[in-house]
């Protein structure tokens, strides 16, 4: 504990943030309760609902009110818990300052407490400037964070817009003295800042300090209206070069990439573990590939790959909706759970994916790691020709050994499969990140952006 101390301390001292208190951007800070919660485990739902804390921040509000590892949380302000997305959703809503009161349940003995939400801290990075802002949507504000070198500069700097992959996640990565496992994305954002580049993340609808809907009710135009206002913002600031803007799409923002450049012009798009068929394609021979690795035989496979076309198609291609499908066919369920709304995948599903390319005339990086069983090499071959095909010579690939989906460590794709991951809260066991990705990335856009970062 007491090296973390000194190593937040440092960060203190040698990291800038700034936010506007008071402004028409200042959105508040999201509350922080402290617990990571798990569903319960199997057998464990019997005793009634709720999901389990599985681990409780040392020093939080929740750790101060008493909350222990191991205890179950049963409801947030009288809303009872099925599952960890309705304990983050109730959490979510609140701000810093905000008292909830949660009922647990510990040894089979319920115990209620009120609990004062604590503030979720700003980032720090050795040698890195944090600025919190906010981009207007039609559905409100949404969260942005600014990093940028704190070495000076002979003028303007290069500029990084992420647009990171599907799911209601936060892209706003606060100090865990108990938890310290930095995201891939704030390790690759961190690396390109030290080489010079300002970068911008914006956070979802709904999520973090962002104001409205959830994001998993936002359709694609909803969620990338906050994409292409955070590139217009970068542009405009005064230590940006507008002229040496880039895009980095990772997964679904490989399909958000393009469309913000045709919305707002770039210097270039860096695309990582991207899809270029239609998805209808990509999903049906991604599931393929899922099933064979969980290990079922070959008729099983086929029996599921039968259910997830009928599924899939009707959902996303005829607009049927997800409840009389259901009705019809229970057990597809499972085929059409998404991270997102049906009205966001119908639109992806409406697209011609490789037509996006076509207006755009810049230089593209597409990058694939060879243990990234959510897409394949095949899936980011293809982006390349969609790109090289109407511009020659545009696009460029890199393939990364042992890089799975998560921009993390792995042997293959059967490896990463079976791997746990941040969410299933074993630290000691979290895949390694792939330190191999800063170089490919940061290298391309160093001589991209003319600079000598």
């Amino acid at each position: 504990m007491y090296k973390h101390l000194i190593g937040l301390l440092c960060s203190i001292l040698l990291s800038v943030v700034l936010a506007t208190p008071g402004s028409a951007l200042d959105l508040g800070r999201r509350g922080l309760l402290g617990i990571t919660a798990t569903p319960l485990p199997a057998g464990a739902g019997s005793i009634g609902p709720g999901v389990l804390a599985a681990r409780v921040i040392a020093g939080s509000p929740a750790a101060q009110a008493g909350v222990v590892s191991g205890d179950v949380v049963v409801s947030v302000d009288g809303t009872p818990l099925a599952a960890v997305d309705d304990f983050l959703r109730e959490v979510r809503v609140h701000r810093a300052g905000d008292t909830i009161r949660v009922e647990l349940r510990r040894a089979g003995q319920p115990l209620t407490l009120a609990i004062t939400l604590g503030a979720v801290p700003f980032e720090t990075a050795f040698g890195v400037d944090f600025t919190y802002d906010a981009v207007t949507t039609p559905t409100g504000l949404r969260r942005t964070i600014m990093t940028t070198p704190q070495a000076p500069a002979a003028g303007r700097r290069p500029a990084v817009l992420l647009i990171g992959g599907i799911g209601s996640y936060s892209v706003d990565y606060s100090f865990d003295p108990d938890h310290d496992v930095a995201e891939p994305y704030r390790r690759l954002l961190t690396a390109l800042t030290r080489r010079g580049f300002v970068t911008l993340r914006v956070e979802k609808s709904g999520v973090g300090d962002s104001e409205g809907p959830p994001a998993k009710e936002v359709d694609l135009e909803g969620e990338l209206a906050g994409y292409v206002a955070g590139l217009r913002m970068l542009k405009q600031r005064p230590e940006v070069d507008p002229e040496r803007v880039f895009i980095l799409g990772h997964s679904i923002g490989s399909v958000e990439a393009p469309m913000a450049a045709a919305r707002d012009p770039v210097r270039g798009i860096v695309v990582m573990q991207g899809v270029g068929t239609t998805w209808f394609e990509y999903e049906l021979v991604n599931v393929r590939r899922q099933l064979e690795l969980e290990g079922l035989a070959p008729a099983a496979v086929a029996d599921r790959m039968a259910l997830k076309e009928w599924a899939m198609h009707r959902l996303l291609i005829e607009g049927q909706p997800r409840a009389a499908l259901l009705a019809e066919r229970p057990a597809a369920a499972a085929m059409i759970k998404y991270p997102a709304s049906d009205a966001y995948l119908r639109q992806v599903a409406a697209l011609n994916l490789p037509a996006l390319w076509a207006p755009l005339d810049l230089p593209v990086l597409v990058v694939y790691g060879t243990a990234d069983f959510i897409t394949s090499e095949a899936d980011s071959r293809a982006i390349l020709q969609n790109v090289n095909s109407v511009h020659p010579g545009r696009g460029e690939l890199r393939i990364i050994d042992h890089m799975d989906h998560y921009l993390t460590d792995a042997a293959d794709q059967a490896t990463s499969f079976k791997a746990p991951r941040a969410w299933d809260l074993t630290p000691a066991r979290h895949p390694a990140y792939q330190t191999a990705i800063e170089s490919v990335v940061g290298d391309w856009l160093v001589a991209q952006a003319g600079h000598s970062g």
